[in-house]
């Protein structure tokens, strides 16, 4: 049997670092880009207790940040700066207004859940 190879395309590094990096807005990382895009620098200590995770948590997702050219950490003796290296970042998600209305449909659906069972108990103790 003959194996169909796959025909590879080289994305250069050129057109991936022009494309804008896309993330999840609820992410860990996307969470930890948002702060940074506040525009004043931070350390570890002051990014995990922003978002109430550990420094441990929050080391491992900049080191993934860091590793992709995203962000960049400045070491200095006692502490560990942050700055965001790529400006170009799209967040994906569910926003406010499509959250609300998520939120109103659980609700109303437990509601027609709610009635029906007491329609069947109702009819079962009679």
């Amino acid at each position: 049997m003959k194996r169909k190879s796959r025909i590879q395309i080289p994305i250069l590094d050129e057109v991936r670092d022009n494309m804008p990096i896309e993330m999840d807005a609820d992410s860990l990382e996307g969470r930890i880009i948002k702060l940074l895009m506040e525009g004043r620098p931070l350390t570890l200590k002051e990014v995990s207790d922003e978002l109430k995770i550990s420094v441990s948590r929050v080391e491992r997702a900049v080191k993934g940040l860091a590793s992709r050219g995203i962000v960049e950490i400045e070491e200095l003796p006692d502490k560990k700066y942050l700055r965001l290296m790529r400006s170009d970042i799209k967040f994906h998600g569910t926003n406010p207004t499509q959250e609300e209305a998520i939120k109103k449909k659980r609700m109303k659906e437990k509601d027609d859940d709610d009635k029906g069972s007491e329609k069947s108990r109702r009819m079962m103790y009679r």
